[in-house]
C-alpha cells in the first residue's frame, strides 16, 4: 500500500469545497434554507481518531519489538484505517469548508451565524483526524529496515543451489 500524497489530499480538499459550496448555494437559491448540520460530526471525527490513534501507537510497539496487544493482522487493517481517516477527514472538512463559506457570504442571520460556528468546529474535529490519520499511516509505513533478517529471501540457500 503507498503512503497518502499531500496533493492528493489537497486536490480532494478543493473539489470537496468547491462542490459542496456550489450545491448547497443553490439549495439555497432554489429551496430557500440549507441542511442543517449539527456537531455530531466532529464528535464522531474525534472518536475516530482516538481509536486510529491508540492502534497507531500499538504498531509503533510492535515495529519496536515491544509488548503490544496488537497483531500483524490488526497493523495492517491500522495502517488502511489510517489512510482511509485521512482521506475522509479531508473530504469532510472541504465539505465543511464550503459550507462555512457560504454561511459567511450569505446573509447574516442567526441561523448562518450557527451554521458558521458549527462547520468551524466540525472543521476543526476533521483536521485533527485528517492529521492524525496521515501521523499513523506514517507509523505503519514499513521500509527495508523492517526485515525479520539479514538474508533478504529466507528458504534460498546463498550459493543458489536448489533447496
Amino acid at each position: 500500500m503507498r503512503r497518502t500524497r499531500w496533493t492528493v489530499l489537497l486536490a480532494c480538499y478543493a473539489v470537496a469545497t468547491v462542490l459542496s459550496w456550489t450545491a448547497l448555494d443553490l439549495v439555497l437559491r432554489h429551496r430557500g434554507w440549507t441542511p442543517v448540520i449539527t456537531p455530531w460530526t466532529a464528535l464522531v471525527a474525534l472518536l475516530v481518531s482516538a481509536v486510529v490513534l491508540t492502534c497507531g501507537l500499538a504498531v509503533r510497539r510492535l515495529r519496536a519489538r515491544e509488548r503490544t496487544w496488537i497483531t500483524p493482522t490488526g497493523a495492517a487493517a491500522t495502517a488502511a484505517a489510517a489512510q482511509a481517516s485521512s482521506v475522509v477527514g479531508v473530504l469532510l472538512a472541504g465539505a465543511y469548508t464550503g459550507q462555512l463559506i457560504l454561511a459567511l457570504v450569505s446573509h447574516s442571520s442567526p441561523v448562518a451565524t450557527a451554521a458558521a460556528w458549527t462547520s468551524v468546529i466540525c472543521l476543526i474535529a476533521c483536521a485533527v483526524w485528517t492529521g492524525i490519520g496521515l501521523l499513523v499511516e506514517h507509523w505503519c509505513a514499513i521500509d527495508l529496515s523492517d526485515d525479520d533478517g539479514d538474508d533478504p529471501s529466507p528458504g534460498i540457500p546463498q550459493d543458489g543451489a536448489p533447496a
